[in-house]
């Protein structure tokens, strides 16, 4: 065989080497899903692909780079003052041309790295486009909260046009007005819509333009440099988690109120309920964000969701905005969720819903403010705010430990076992520790009797000693009409729930033992 033939063949061999290397590398990996990986399949927008789309290693090909004194530009051409996403072109422009761009692009680099002996990628086609890949794309959704957002704004020295900037149709230019901040997806959509670029596409291009300047200018920016080149520096949970939160977070100004009712006087006359009084700023104080509660826009939310449904509102009435109870975005369905927390949900799980989900509450708990009084004062020509209907501060739920009983017997239905040494103070204590700093818990637990309403429910009144669970449980001998339980399935039934809700480890529910002696 003559020299000129010898080259070719053992360049192939070690192309070839090099491709299973590559898939070794990826067998050997023990996550089967990885941030770090993008899918290639942007040749479908000229028809049905041909070949399944290739799971692109980014992350992989990041580090290579980085270690060849290389950086974003190898593969990314600037677009004006933005990185461009796609590969190596700033537009679409036909099927063989893109085609070209890929495939010369991606395996001459492949074969100059071998050229040189380092280990690089496959040029082989089944290689990049494997239909059962061994790793998969996983590229959760990025919460940008409060903590996040405010880390952002000291970053960027208190200014908001870098992000919060808007479009004047007129001027045709994008512009940023002070006070009329918007959420991104108030113009970038899911898809591109015209020439507007789809959201997707704004934030990647819009946050890793910035995180590439701070770090050509050697800003000292927490995380930057993962952020910029790497996808697992936004689309990892363990390296998000390591992102240190702030203790305070000062409030955003939006011109929006501290206090409001939930919709418009002229909505509110019509109504038969009573109206309801929202604190604004108590629940910007928990650290939620705008999008916690606001869809696309941040406008309110009586401007979409109407008394009947509109369009721009997909049809879902003011009514059942605030009181869908698997929404997150609604009330109820946001207090619901706060319910099943593990301190609360020992009690709430045992409640009946009676309302729209709601466990142990009526609608007159937030549908406060009489139609009457709203009357009396338009009549009485003062300006109408909310404030003046907000109940007065109240302090935490108080209830007095040292008047209650220590322990309570429970011996009644005692017969194998001994009697039960329920440590009823300490149990009502933890209770009233799990309500502190709470304003949603302070808010709702008023009343004396609604902390004890869980074990003494359809008690009239539990600040003086309650009736004894047997008044309405009766004995296995004398089980009622059925459908309540009898006395000994209330009592285990009411204490395994409310320890398995909680996680309550000590005294473990399923061993008798654990609350019974054994009689001798």
């Amino acid at each position: 065989m003559k020299f000129k033939h010898i080259v070719p063949a053992l360049m192939g061999v070690v192309f070839i080497m090099s491709a299973l290397t590559i898939i070794a590398d990826q067998q050997k990996e023990t996550r089967k899903s990885r941030a770090g990986i993008v899918v290639i399949d942007s040749m479908k927008g000229f028809g049905v692909l041909e070949r399944s789309g290739v799971l692109f290693p980014h992350d992989k090909h990041t580090d290579a780079l980085e270690k060849q004194g290389k950086d974003c530009d190898t593969c990314h051409l600037t677009d004006g003052d933005k990185l461009s996403l796609k590969f190596k072109r700033t537009q679409e422009t036909d099927r063989d041309s893109t085609l070209d761009i890929y495939h010369n692009g991606c395996i001459s680099c492949h074969e100059e790295n071998a050229k040189l002996e380092i280990q690089t990628g496959p040029v082989e086609c089944g290689t990049c486009h494997q239909a059962e890949p061994v790793v998969v794309s996983v590229q959760p959704v990025v919460h940008f909260d409060a903590s996040l957002h405010q880390r952002h704004i000291e970053a960027a020295d208190n200014t908001c046009e870098s992000c919060h900037h808007g479009y004047n149709a007129e001027k045709k230019e994008i512009v940023y007005v002070k006070g009329a901040e918007e959420s991104c997806r108030t113009c970038h959509k899911d898809q591109a819509q015209g020439d507007v670029i789809s959201y997707r596409a704004a934030t990647h291009q819009q946050c890793i333009s910035c995180h590439q300047k701070d770090e050509k200018e050697k800003k000292k920016i927490e995380n930057k440099a993962v952020a910029a080149a790497k996808c697992a520096g936004c689309h990892d949970q363990e390296l998000l988690q390591q992102i240190v939160r702030l203790d305070t977070i000062p409030r955003l100004d939006r011109n929006q109120p501290d206090i409001t009712f939930i919709k418009s006087l002229d909505d509110m006359t019509r109504p038969l309920l009573d109206a309801v009084v929202f604190n604004h700023k108590q629940h910007e104080e928990r650290g939620l964000t705008c999008s916690t509660c606001h869809h696309e826009t941040l406008n309110a939310c009586e401007s979409c969701h109407t008394l009947s449904g509109s369009k721009e509102g997909q049809g879902v009435t003011l009514a059942q905005a605030m009181h869908k109870a698997g929404s997150d975005r609604s009330c109820i369905g946001c207090h619901n969720k706060e319910q099943q927390a593990t301190a609360c949900v020992g009690c709430h799980s045992l409640m009946p819903d009676t309302v729209h989900g709601v466990k142990g509450q009526s609608c007159q708990t937030c549908h406060s403010v009489s139609m009457a009084m709203l009357r009396e004062h338009k009549a009485s020509g003062k300006k109408l705010l909310a404030k003046d209907y907000l109940p007065a501060p109240v302090p935490e739920t108080r209830v007095d430990i040292q008047a209650l009983p220590e322990e309570v017997l429970i011996g009644r239905i005692s017969e194998q076992y001994e009697a039960v040494h329920f440590p009823h103070r300490d149990i009502v204590a933890a209770l009233m520790d799990n309500l502190k700093g709470s304003n949603l818990a302070t808010s709702f637990h008023q009343g004396k009797d609604l902390v004890c309403q869980s074990c003494h429910h359809n008690s009239p009144d539990v600040t003086n000693p309650p009736p004894s669970c047997n008044s309405c449980h009766s004995s296995s001998t004398d089980a009622g009409d059925g459908h309540i339980p009898e006395i000994k399935a209330a009592y285990h039934r009411q204490c395994f729930e409310c320890h398995a809700a909680m996680e309550i480890k000590n005294p473990v529910s399923t061993d008798c033992v654990a609350c019974h002696e054994e009689k001798k």
